[in-house]
This record gives structure tokens, sequence and C-alpha cells, in this order.
């Protein structure tokens, strides 16, 4: 196989966003982050790293709603840089910004053992915004493998009332 050929190839299975190939682990985080009434959604597909160095996000998108019952896609997706700073372990709903509209919490693996806390805060109209070198001082957290930082398990509450 020619370099033409494997760059085809992988060309044509990053235009596959909605489906997670096998090996690869998909993180999403779902809320109304426009505050417009529909779910958005923010998904991550990567391949686990097998050492130090993190691997990149094959996807690592922002969907805005509303989305389609089939496969989740948006027609406004737009790249996220969420992938971009370390390999994606986790992606949870927060409330740093003490407005009414979700954050993003990202726990990345950023190589040689550490992990940190990265936070997306939303803006109106536009959804979780770009990493910002401020927030992550503020609201950021570093850890390792095995003391990982904290991260929110109930970031949700502040927007959603329980079912039950």
């Amino acid at each position: 196989m020619g370099d033409r050929e494997r760059l085809v190839r992988r060309q044509a299975r990053r235009q596959r966003p909605s489906r997670c190939e096998e090996g690869e682990v998909a993180s999403a985080a779902v809320a109304d982050f426009q505050r417009d009434g529909t779910l958005d959604m923010v998904v991550n597909l990567v391949t686990p790293a097998d050492g130090d160095d993190p691997s990149t996000a094959r996807v690592a998108q922002y969907r805005p709603g509303p989305l389609k019952r089939s496969n989740l896609a948006s027609a406004h997706a737009r790249h996220s840089d969420i992938g971009d700073h370390g390999e994606v372990q986790q992606l949870r709903i927060a409330n740093y910004g003490g407005d009414a509209y979700p954050d993003l919490a990202i726990l990345n693996n950023s190589g040689d053992g550490t992990l940190d806390r990265h936070v997306r805060l939303t803006k109106p109209g536009s959804g979780p915004g770009n990493f910002d070198y401020e927030l992550m001082v503020k609201y950021g957290e570093f850890g390792t493998t095995s003391e990982p930082p904290a991260m929110p398990g109930d970031g949700w509450k502040h927007f959603y009332k329980p079912c039950s």
C-alpha cells in the first residue's frame, strides 16, 4: 500500500465521526449547552495509548442539537479542541462559570503518567469554548494515574431536575 492510499484511507476514517472503530473509546457529555431547548453533545473518539505518550483523538466534536436519532449527528457539528491537549479519559458536565450555561470538565492523559483536568466554559449561543490558559490556572487540576484530579460528579444537578 502506497503513501497516497494510506492517506486516502485515513481521511475516509476521519469522515465517519459517528461510528466508534474497533479498539476506540468513546466519551460524551450531553447537555443543553446553548440553552435553546435542545440537547447538544460533545463527543471524543480515541484509540487509547499503549505507552507514555497520549493518543490524539480521531473525532473531537461539539454537536449542537437537534441531534439525529439514527446516529447522533448534527448538521452544525464543529471540531472541538478537547482532544488537542491530551488523550481524553472523561467528559463531565460542570458549573464553573456560575451562570445558567453548563460547562465542560475534561480529564486528559497528558503523558508521562500525568492526568489533567481541563475546563471549557460555555459561551451563550456558541457551546463550550476552547482551551484557555487562565481557566486552566483557575479551575484546572493536576494529578497522576494513581491519584487523578477530582472530577465533578453532580454538575448536571445545577441545570436539570432529577426524575424522581
